[in-house]
């Protein structure tokens, strides 16, 4: 009987394994502003910057670089200006505190892939006021000397500018990005234990895309990276927006193709949050990117100078109206393959910037909000579960 018993209360078990593994914790994420940056000397208050350095060292939130519109939007006339300036933060009661704002990049450096490993801050690439770089740079935050250090590492074997970057048992990963003609489909690691090999140039990715989010699991019995959204510029100078995701399997060097997002989404920032799980916050669902962009290929051709001006001012017009990008956070999970939306982000959702999982939270760190307009706050995500 008592063996009956036993087989009985084991059955049970399983059963209810079974029914929490189908029926995954109920999710909540929280939002608030942690901080808002500085203003530059002479300024009452900071812009914002998009395309920033992101990362977080020696328990330390660094920030550096980006691009701006500090005199006027671009459509009246207003130059992109490259920054250079590194703010360093550290986390206070539940907020962000201020150690250090005086040091500066190597260079003014915008739009680079970023990823954090345990030894600094990892940018590569990037453009500035000459161009697309290759150059790669590690960030380190000297916490006795309350110093921003710099290691240059081996240059990628070509300039690539909004490309993407991950981290993997110790190797980085780079997918996509624009170089001076077009979008790239090229793929580059670098092992950070081997350094002196430099880059190795990878099987291309699926398809050539800037503007994408690439994340890295490193499960220990098969490590995956996902490549997610983004978009091309062709030749006719609209863009394909995608909403297509795929799975690399680093030890079978293969890509595979995945759920897809819900919406076609460019320019998101994601990170791998738990066990098989991804979210990727905001992005740019592309409505008025694309009509700006047809308005453009008409505004090239039109030779009436009244219809020219006419489509300019149009154009002109979506751009000053911009509505901000998407307000959703969605949830991916690897083992089922399926994307929800799991919360709203309930301020002006930055894009172009890097995600970054920091102790308990994850921060979202200035960046675009509308066309042309910068963000100086660093949102603070912090993500709430409970079993159903």
């Amino acid at each position: 009987m008592k063996r009956y018993y036993y087989i009985i209360c084991l059955l049970l078990m399983f059963i209810a394994e079974t029914v929490v593994a189908q029926y995954p914790a109920e999710w909540s994420v929280q939002f608030n502003i942690a901080a808002i940056l500085p203003p530059e000397a002479g300024n009452q208050s900071s812009i914002g910057y998009a395309g920033a350095v992101t990362g977080v060292h020696q328990n330390h939130l660094l920030i550096a670089g980006g691009a701006n519109f500090p005199e006027a939007m671009p459509w009246q006339g207003g130059k992109k200006i490259y920054h250079a300036n590194i703010f360093v933060y550290q986390q206070a009661h539940q907020q962000l505190k201020l150690v250090q704002q005086n040091e500066k990049l190597p260079e003014a450096i915008a739009y680079p892939a970023v990823c954090t490993t345990s030894e600094g801050i990892v940018y590569i690439g990037g453009e500035n006021e000459d161009g697309i770089s290759k150059k790669v740079w590690m960030l380190q935050w000297n916490q006795h000397k309350q110093e921003v250090l710099f290691i240059a590492y081996p240059p990628l074997p070509i300039g690539l500018t909004n490309a993407a970057a991950t981290l993997v048992n110790n190797t980085i990963f780079v997918a996509g990005g624009e170089t001076a003609q077009d979008a790239s489909a090229q793929f580059f690691s670098l092992d950070l234990n081997n350094l002196g090999a430099g880059w190795k140039t990878l099987s291309d990715i699926p398809h050539a895309v800037s503007h994408v989010v690439l994340v890295g699991i490193a499960q220990e019995a098969n490590p995956v990276l996902y490549l997610i959204g983004g978009r091309k510029k062709n030749t006719n100078g609209i863009s394909s927006l995608y909403n297509q995701v795929y799975e690399f399997n680093i030890k079978s060097n293969s890509w595979s193709a995945k759920a897809a997002l819900p919406y076609s989404l460019s320019a998101g920032t994601g990170v791998w949050y738990n066990l098989d799980q991804i979210l990727v916050f905001g992005g740019d669902r592309g409505t008025v990117f694309s009509q700006v962009e047809k308005m453009l290929a008409a505004i090239a051709i039109e030779t009436d100078p009244a219809k020219k001006q006419d489509l300019i001012n149009q154009k002109n017009q979506l751009q000053i109206t911009h509505p901000g990008f998407s307000k959703e956070v969605l949830l991916y999970q690897a083992k089922t393959d399926q994307w929800k939306a799991l919360a709203s982000i309930p301020y002006d959702t930055p894009v172009t910037t890097t995600a970054v999982k920091w102790n308990d939270a994850i921060f979202l760190p200035t960046g675009e909000i509308k066309a042309g307009v910068r963000s100086p706050q660093i949102l603070k995500a912090t993500i709430h579960t409970k079993k159903q």
